[in-house]
């Protein structure tokens, strides 16, 4: 792959991580309310369901899910549907989860992890994205295809890292300064109205790429 074909992909992969959306917003509302690690939880998630989806352009079926209004339309709600839940729940639960908080056992769908993955499948503008973009950097002539995917797929995914990463850093630096008392009420309302926007939101994306 030329180098300058390679930076461009890489350009590309960074605006549109960096551009806020879901990932970032779930991310930044983990770590605002739980710390780096939540964070960086939900940052590991994002990226295994990326990879789902480098796997499925690999395989020719974003082009499907590409053209299927109905599996689109799945997806979106669906995505929607779970930012606006987690939303709302943090809100109704901002004051008990202000308090001091006692271990206990988290179901699993609850954790960061599987709330980044999930997130990130149920995310209808990264199957656009990765199924209409990805293939275009891929010489398809050349003998050494699934080492262009491999090499495309660990780029996109490290500078993923990189940029969530940040956001989760800056933004549990500053949920450290709401940590307690009528300020950490606020930043699980705050934190769970930005979902309910973001999700709100995606259920108006359009099939457009």
């Amino acid at each position: 792959m030329p180098l300058e074909l390679w930076l461009a992909y890489v350009a590309i992969c960074f605006l549109f991580a960096v551009t806020p959306g879901p990932a970032v917003l779930l991310t930044s509302g983990q770590a605002i309310a739980r710390g780096f690690p939540a964070g960086f939880g939900v940052v590991l998630g994002t990226q295994l369901g990326n990879l789902i989806y480098f796997v499925i352009s690999a395989a020719g079926l974003g082009a499907v899910l590409m053209a299927s209004e109905t599996a689109f339309s799945v997806l979106k709600y669906a995505g929607a549907g779970y930012l606006i839940y987690l939303g709302l729940r943090t809100i109704r639960n901002a004051r008990a989860a202000a308090l001091p908080q006692e271990t206990e056992r988290v179901p699993v769908w609850r954790h960061p992890f599987m709330q980044g993955l999930l997130n990130q499948l149920a995310n209808p503008k990264s199957i656009l994205f990765w199924g209409a973009m990805f293939p275009q950097f891929v010489n398809f002539r050349a003998d050494n295809v699934a080492v262009q995917f491999a090499l495309l797929a660990g780029t996109g995914i490290t500078v993923d890292i990189i940029v969530l990463s940040t956001y989760a850093g800056v933004a549990a630096r500053g949920g450290r300064l709401m940590a307690t008392g009528p300020l950490a009420v606020w930043r699980e309302r705050i934190s769970g109205a930005a979902l309910v926007i973001v999700g709100s939101a995606l259920s108006l994306v359009k099939r457009t790429v």
